[in-house]
């Protein structure tokens, strides 16, 4: 009987041990969700870093065709692009951004007959900058408009 939960024991072991190994230690699809733990400094205390801060937030948002589009910027975005025709587009900037954080707008699908871009948090934001108020396929900011955020200004920034 011994011997029998000695065996039983060493093939559990094996079998634990084969699933470990068997872990996959690395992704490619990261979906921007995702978290990283970090060490302030030597004994200091840990921090959870999302990962799209580390990518530079460039996820995209697709927006399709419509007459009357509303788009809040998601943190885990920094790309946003009109795939059809939009009449009136109404795009959000993050609300909860944080520093160096950049968005670019773009309508290379579609011509956006207005356009409006805003920054509603947090508290007191503001956006420095001439907002274009139209989108022209193949034309004016087919390739993008860009914004950057700084936290102690709380102010979004075109850069581009």
């Amino acid at each position: 009987m011994k011997r029998l939960l000695k065996y039983l024991g060493v093939a559990v072991f094996a079998g634990l041990a084969t699933l470990a190994v068997a872990q996959a230690v690395a992704t490619f699809n990261l979906t921007g969700n995702e978290i990283i733990l970090g060490q302030l400094g030597p004994g200091g205390g840990s921090i959870s870093i999302p990962s799209y801060v580390l990518r530079g937030g460039t996820n995209h948002t697709l927006v399709p065709t419509g007459v009357t589009v509303t788009t809040t910027v998601p943190n885990t975005s920094g790309i946003v692009l009109a795939t059809g025709a939009i009449t009136t587009w109404n795009v959000v900037l993050p609300t909860s951004p944080y520093s160096g954080q950049k968005v670019i707008i773009g309508c290379p699908g579609g011509t956006v007959t207005t356009l409006a871009i805003t920054a509603t948090a947090p508290s007191g934001v503001a956006i420095v900058g001439t907002n274009p108020t139209a989108c022209t396929s193949g034309g004016l900011i087919s390739q993008g408009v860009g914004f950057t955020y700084s936290v102690t200004a709380k102010t979004w920034y075109r850069f581009l």
